[in-house]
């Protein structure tokens, strides 16, 4: 197959995205102000479509994607709008206990803004061009880069070329192999996912404190994250549960496979009613695999630039790796509608100053967060079994290890994109 583009005008910067998940959608869209660019989209499954269930959408992520203009159609998803004021993000138990008790609460302007993985990714492809291309069932088995393009190599032996690559291809990257890492490990961790509709479950449990707000229960080896999506009317469910001994391990069997209810509550046994309750609801589980990356050295190379789980594959304790792929998207594609993009190779080293230092942040965040929740952490080495006692100390180190790991999600944004904007002068005088 020929480039899609080479009948366009030789003046335009031939950019291709790989992937057409979050982060390479929202790249896309934020691509949308930049006439000189002639985009295409490959796609590897016949149709655009997200597995999985809710995502969060943090303060600063919610900033970009009010910029790209999308603010009016996800509001219309949201139940009770948006208002600066601070809310309630999630209440934090200790629950592998009979007793189960609240230790922490932590608070976000505007709270935390959930959605169905669907609903972010439909609003997404409402806002792309009509001018650009995407190319479905387009498999990409490998891509190499010399001096003057980019050349993709797609199952079926179909061939194409660009001059810049944007690599959205998640946790598989294809895009990846071309760049030093160590790759993918298995986290010794596995999850257990559903979701409930509200008001059935409401019905059976009045006074559930699901039912008021994100929360999140934690215990030895395990923790359960539990928010509402879809405007109020589904609740998701994620349940970790772990084996810190087992990272890094080989691991047989699907990474994604059915899973049943009781096998669910069999693995919470012993915890406090209401996550029995949670999980006793949820009528079709899902059962998956929690791999991590290790961090990249760098998201660029000349003419390739890495987006999403492609470059930060990170554990799901911070609710941050599908906000971090939007923000990755956003600040390459804002830009290069700042600057000539003939100027690709100095703004894809801008986007890699500041996208590289804080997606890598929040990765080791996120996977540190994790050990806390389940009492893995430095501090609670005296805690082996479910339902021991936490000492005071520890209690406070829970509480001060939450607030700080989640602190980011109030970091400027518009700060960020003014730090790329000024490497990106910086780097065009030099």
């Amino acid at each position: 197959m020929n480039s899609p583009t080479m009948a366009n005008s030789t003046k335009k910067l031939r950019v291709a995205i790989i992937g057409g998940g979050i982060g390479g959608l929202t790249c896309a869209v934020a691509l949308k102000d930049c006439p000189n660019i002639d985009l295409d989209l490959y796609e590897q499954a016949a149709q655009i479509t997200e597995i999985g269930a809710g995502i969060t959408v943090w303060p600063r992520t919610w900033v970009f994607l009010k910029s790209m203009g999308l603010e009016k159609d996800l509001l219309a998803i949201l139940p009770e709008g948006y208002s600066d004021e601070p809310k309630l993000a999630f209440e934090f138990r200790i629950s592998d206990r009979k007793d189960g008790f609240t230790f922490h609460k932590i608070y976000a302007k505007g709270g935390a803004l959930c959605f169905h993985r669907q609903e972010i990714q439909r609003t997404l492809l409402k806002h792309i061009p009509k001018s650009y291309r995407i190319h479905l069932s387009h498999r990409m088995t490998r891509c190499e880069e010399s001096g003057d393009c980019v050349k993709m190599f797609f199952e079926g032996g179909l061939e194409a070329t660009c001059d810049v690559l944007i690599g959205a291809d998640g946790i598989k990257s294809v895009t990846r192999k071309l760049f030093p890492n160590e790759g993918i490990f298995y986290t010794g961790s596995q999850v257990y996912r559903g979701l409930i509709p509200k008001e059935s479950f409401a019905k059976s449990y009045p006074n559930h404190k699901a039912l008021e707000g994100p929360i999140q229960y934690c215990g030895k080896n395990k923790h359960i994250v539990v928010y509402p999506i879809s405007g109020g009317r589904i609740i998701n469910v994620v349940a970790f549960f772990s084996n810190p001994d087992d990272e890094g391990k080989s691991l047989d069997g699907p990474e994604i496979r059915s899973a049943t209810t009781e096998e669910a509550l069999k693995m919470f046994s012993g915890w406090e009613d209401e996550v029995g309750q949670l999980l006793g609801s949820i009528e079709a589980p899902s059962r998956w695999v929690i791999r991590d990356l290790r961090p990249m050295e760098t998201y660029v190379s000349r003419r390739i630039a890495l987006v999403g789980d492609s470059c930060h594959t990170m554990t799901p304790h911070l609710g941050a790796g599908a906000g971090q792929a939007m923000e990755d998207g956003y600040v390459l594609g804002r830009l290069f509608s700042r600057e000539s993009s003939q100027k690709w190779e100095r703004i894809l080293q801008a986007y890699n100053q500041v996208r590289h230092p804080f997606g890598n942040m929040v990765q080791r965040n996120a996977r540190e967060q994790g050990f806390f929740y389940e009492l893995n952490a430095p501090g609670f080495e005296n805690i082996t079994t479910m339902g021991q006692e936490l000492s005071p100390e520890q209690v406070s180190l829970l509480r001060a290890t939450i607030t700080r790991n989640w602190s980011w999600w109030e970091d400027d944004a518009d700060e960020d994109l003014a730090r790329a904007i000024g490497f990106l002068s910086m780097y065009l005088k030099s």
